[in-house]
């Protein structure tokens, strides 16, 4: 098929556990033991940490939200534990954290920074300090995280047929090295990191007065990624933890051409968003203990 000069349509992707299978490793190598250390958390607190922190960013409806929006559900998560009550184990704290993930700042360290300047908090400093040494041992580790190999087909096939963009609420330093690791940074017309804001103002920022919002589409393996779309006003397309390279089929084997054509209706978009709300639960499995 030839190649449009000026493509049309534009397709903006999330980052980690949609194109680069970074969701477990980051979770497990980075954040949850460095925040384990911050807290100073005993080996039976930290490992009841772990499994509340697995359920909130990889195994339920909030898989995927923002860094310190899920730190906050983590601590409460956590509060909220039957073990946490049967064993006397302190709370973690949660009211300043929740006064700066209400505030309406970006949701970065550079707005956690802002907000201490007006509302100093010893507890958030360590949190700040804990999101900034996060970002820069992911980047000193050398770790590399590999592209879901549909992907990869995925965005070689777009090339010169879509504007494509990375979306996504990692910091913008870590998705480029993420991205370049995997030679995928040629793919890609745009980075938005979390420094540009939420999805939804990603998604503007990128599209408006270019491509209709009829003409974008987003591909996101979170519930938040949906709810992007459906905000903005755009096509969704599911990338199903768990099936990524089932979910990246799909989309290279007649997904992508309907797209092109006008062809992904809302009817054929809303069957691949039952199976994707389908996988991730509301409530962690020992809601009921």
């Amino acid at each position: 098929m030839t190649h449009v000069s000026s493509p049309t349509t534009f397709v903006a992707l999330d980052s980690d556990g949609c194109v680069v299978d970074t969701m477990d490793a980051k979770q497990h190598g980075f954040l949850q033991p460095l925040m384990a250390k911050t807290l100073a958390l005993s080996p039976e607190e930290a490992a009841l940490y772990f499994a509340c922190a697995d359920y909130v960013n990889l195994y339920s409806v909030t898989r995927g939200i923002s860094r310190f929006k899920a730190i906050l559900l983590n601590f409460e998560t956590y509060n909220q534990h039957p073990t946490v009550r049967q064993k006397g184990f302190p709370l973690l704290p949660t009211e300043a954290l929740r006064g700066f993930v209400e505030s309406g700042l970006p949701l970065g360290n550079p707005g956690l920074t802002a907000w201490l300047n007006e509302h100093p908090s010893p507890f958030l400093e360590k949190l700040l300090h804990w999101s900034q040494t996060v970002n820069a041992e992911i980047v000193a580790s050398g770790a590399e995280f590999p592209a879901y190999t549909g992907a990869r087909k995925a965005l070689q096939a777009m090339q010169g047929r879509s504007a494509t963009g990375i979306v996504s609420q990692s910091p913008e330093a870590v998705l480029r090295e993420d991205w370049g690791k995997q030679g995928l940074l040629d793919y890609v017309q745009y980075v938005a990191g979390q420094e540009v804001g939420l999805k939804v103002k990603q998604l503007t920022v990128l599209t408006d007065g270019r491509f209709p919002r009829e003409h974008v589409l987003m591909i996101g393996d979170a519930p938040g990624d949906l709810e992007a779309a459906r905000s903005f006003g755009c096509r969704f397309f599911p990338i199903l933890p768990g099936k990524e390279e089932a979910s990246w089929d799909c989309f290279n084997n007649g997904l992508y051409e309907d797209f092109l054509q006008g062809h992904y209706t809302r009817e054929k978009e809303q069957a691949f968003i039952d199976a994707f709300e389908r996988v991730l639960p509301a409530l962690p499995p020992w809601a009921n203990a």
